[in-house]
């Protein structure tokens, strides 16, 4: 059952765990329009690739091939739109250009030729030309409105004609048109307008409107074509504030990053997101929490343009989202549909036709050891009972995992600033610093080694690696030994901005059956301030790569890896353990903290626990997909050693749950307990979890026939989107009629 911390966190922020993070590239067409000039603006009716600035250039979404372009080398496009056609198959053939200096064109782009052009209706640069219906409305950044509507002869919009001039406030951030509506966003807020050709129509529609919690300057707004009444208004404080069209009031506040929205627009039932940083989400906002059904790296720089057609898919079967960063003279184009995640995603709810499952234990336990030796057991005669208890704990697992920090000295300034900072590989101190690590090392693993020898099962160890401090070692039932495959190991330095080892992370990982396992290892930053070098060091943890390959399982990526992934990172395995001195602390006074330690407070100081605090509060906090199983005992750290005290030195330091496990496995991961030790010979308490784990084989033949059928519910799920998308756009074109 999930704790109150982790049902509160999961409300404010979207879900991630499940996140898919491999690009939705279209295979069956080029990936990018190399445009060889600078480009402004971009658009996409059908087949036609729009992008200009000081050239317009057009081209073929399906081929990559460039019809032509139109030079206007005297005038800077600053906005774009597909004028309406009559007949749906004309659609996309002529488009309006806006200039920064107000002057408007309109070109035929199968005869790349600019057939209209008007000047003095705009005195400013204009911001966008939105069409609704077989209207399209110009606004300048002097916040002038001109509606052109349909002319006696062609039922169409024309330049030559008089539009009707409307007014909006001045140097609105973004527009957009939603039921005949345009909704605008100046500053923090939005009002609501009704632009109209006739004459009777009511403009102002709403007073301008706040968003119900604090939010940033507004960036970009966007609605969802299945779910209309929802207008989505992005924020550059990384908030996403929701207001119901039909009700015209804000009715939510979305915290999804602390870093600025640039863009976002709603592909088929899913809204896509782009950030400054480059990359790309794509959310399901119909669940509570929001999921995060995917994010990638799509640019290198910040993403100031996306453009999608809700008509390529009934007019091309497909459905291309474009995409253009600063950093690039290239448009990108992404599969709107995310086809190859909808397969795996729809196998993956049928895996019960083409795959078997089976049950297998795990024990965790995690200790900052504070370089004390085995031997330092043999101290009480509870100490000495420590190992066999802990293997108590699980009921024959077939896996036992060991994650230790600081198995030597690291605040030994001598032995380590000569030995390690410096460098000084053949110095005497840093060969006897080698060799009192390999000591350690040598002397906990035949510790570990004979402890689970007692137990009735025989077991082997699979895997072990160390890191100055850490160290890591998974032993496994011999009888799985067959079924493991794919085993690697890698270490991950974060110490000193990554170049030492004194922090950082172990990771071991490996295929059972024909599922995915990740076991990291970690020791962050210390300090009681440094938050922020902590989770810098978890997102350096997490976005490391690791050794792929090795002999075991024949099995498809796509059978073994979640999210897109290979393998080669922690957060492509299927089922993934995160355990270590995190580090993180108790934002209390310790006086405050004791006298709730003394009347047994946990829930009330788990609520200043920095750790939960990132995850309540960071929404781009790393952690964020993994969960904890409720934390019943007190702090683990900081002990007097020998004693049950906490700290009593002249430091005194602030009791605090350093020591954790995290773990992300939706649906394959059942924690049974959590719990600490009562071992005194570190300053650490030892923390243990028990975990069943659902494990998986894959009936090769089954799966081929299973991947058939996805086939044919992927055809029929196209069928009915382009039906859904040829009648969202014929109601739209009858409103106008």
């Amino acid at each position: 059952m999930a704790s109150t911390e982790e049902a509160e966190r999961q409300s404010l922020y979207p879900d991630s765990s499940r996140s898919n993070r491999r690009p939705p590239v279209l295979r069956s067409m080029p990936h990018e329009i190399q445009c060889k000039s600078d480009v402004k603006v971009i658009g996409i009716s059908g087949e036609y690739v729009c992008a200009s600035a000081t050239v317009t250039k057009i081209w073929s979404v399906t081929s990559g091939v460039c019809f032509g372009q139109i030079s206007h080398s005297d005038y800077r496009v600053t906005a774009i739109g597909f004028k309406p056609s009559v007949k749906v198959s004309d659609e996309g053939k002529v488009i309006w250009l806006g200039t920064r200096d107000g002057i408007l064109f309109e070109i035929d782009i199968t005869r790349l030729k600019i057939t209209n052009r008007r000047v003095g209706v705009h005195s400013a640069s204009i911001k966008g030309i939105y069409r609704c219906g077989y209207e399209m409305w110009t606004l300048d950044d002097d916040g002038r409105l001109q509606v052109w509507g349909p002319d006696d002869i062609s039922g169409l919009p024309n330049l030559s004609d008089t539009p009707r001039t409307q007014r909006v406030p001045s140097l609105t951030q973004y527009a957009i048109v939603v039921d005949k509506q345009l909704w605008v966003g100046r500053n923090k807020q939005v009002t609501v307008y009704q632009p109209s050709f006739s004459q009777n129509e009511q403009f102002v529609i709403s007073r301008p409107m706040s968003a119900i919690k604090q939010v940033g300057e507004i960036t970009c707004a966007a609605v969802i074509a299945t779910n209309p009444d929802y207008i989505y208004v992005g924020h550059d404080d990384g908030k996403v504030s929701v207001y119901s069209c039909s009700k015209l009031v804000c009715i939510n506040v979305v915290n999804i990053s602390l870093y600025k929205i640039m863009g976002m627009v709603g592909v088929g039932k899913y809204l896509w997101i782009t950030f400054r940083t480059g990359m790309i989400y794509v959310y399901d906002t119909s669940q509570n929490p929001w999921v995060v059904m995917k994010d990638w790296k799509a640019h290198e720089g910040a993403i100031y343009s996306v453009a999608v057609d809700r008509t390529s898919i009934f007019k091309l079967g497909i459905l291309p989202v474009l995409t253009v960063s600063p950093s690039m003279s290239s448009v990108a184009i992404w599969d709107g549909m995310l086809k190859q995640d909808w397969l795996e995603l729809n196998m993956q709810e049928h895996d019960a036709d083409y795959c078997s499952f089976r049950s297998a234990q795990a024990l965790i336990c995690t200790w900052n050891v504070g370089a004390a030796k085995p031997s330092d057991l043999q101290s009480t005669a509870s100490d000495a009972k420590f190992l066999r208890k802990l293997l108590a704990t699980a009921d024959d697992p077939e896996i036992i995992v060991f994650g230790f920090q600081e198995l030597v000295e690291l605040d030994n300034k001598t032995m380590t600033a000569k030995s390690m900072f410096k460098h000084k590989k053949k110095s005497k101190d840093s060969s006897n610093l080698k060799q009192h690590m390999s000591h350690q090392y040598r002397e906990w693993e035949e510790k570990l080694t004979v402890a689970i020898s007692h137990l009735r099962s025989e077991y082997t160890l699979l895997g072990s690696e160390k890191l100055v401090g850490l160290y890591s070692c998974v032993f496994v039932k011999k009888s799985e030994v067959k079924n493991i495959g794919n085993l690697r190991s890698s270490v991950v330095k974060t110490g000193l901005g990554g170049l030492h080892g004194n922090k950082g992370a172990i990771i071991i990982r490996f295929t059972l059956d024909n599922s995915s396992l990740c076991f990291v290892n970690c020791h962050l930053a210390a300090g009681h301030s440094h938050i922020i070098p902590r989770n810098n060091d978890i997102a350096t943890i997490l976005e490391s790569k690791i050794a792929v390959g090795g002999i075991g399982s024949t099995a498809k990526l796509s059978d073994l890896f979640v999210g897109g992934g290979d393998g080669s990172m922690i957060l492509d395995h299927e089922i993934c353990f995160v355990n270590g001195d995190m580090n993180y602390r108790i934002n209390l006074h310790r006086e405050t903290v004791m006298k709730m330690l003394e009347s047994d407070s946990i829930d009330r100081l788990l609520e200043a626990d920095q750790l939960l605090t990132q995850l309540k509060k960071n929404p781009a906090f790393r952690l964020r997909p993994f969960t904890e199983s409720v934390i019943t005992f007190q702090p683990t750290y900081k002990y007097d050693i020998g004693s049950d005290n906490y700290d009593t030195s002249e430091k005194r330091r602030i009791p605090a749950w350093c020591d954790r496990i995290y773990f992300r496995g939706p649906g394959k991961i059942f924690p049974i307990e959590y719990r600490t030790h009562d071992v005194k010979i570190s300053d650490h308490r030892p923390v243990s979890g028990v975990y069943d784990i659902k494990i998986k084989t894959v009936d090769a033949k089954l799966r081929d026939e299973a991947l058939k059928q996805a086939s044919k519910r992927w055809k029929a799920f196209v069928e009915e989107s382009i039906e859904t998308a040829k009648l969202h756009f014929y109601e739209n074109e009858q409103r106008m009629n």
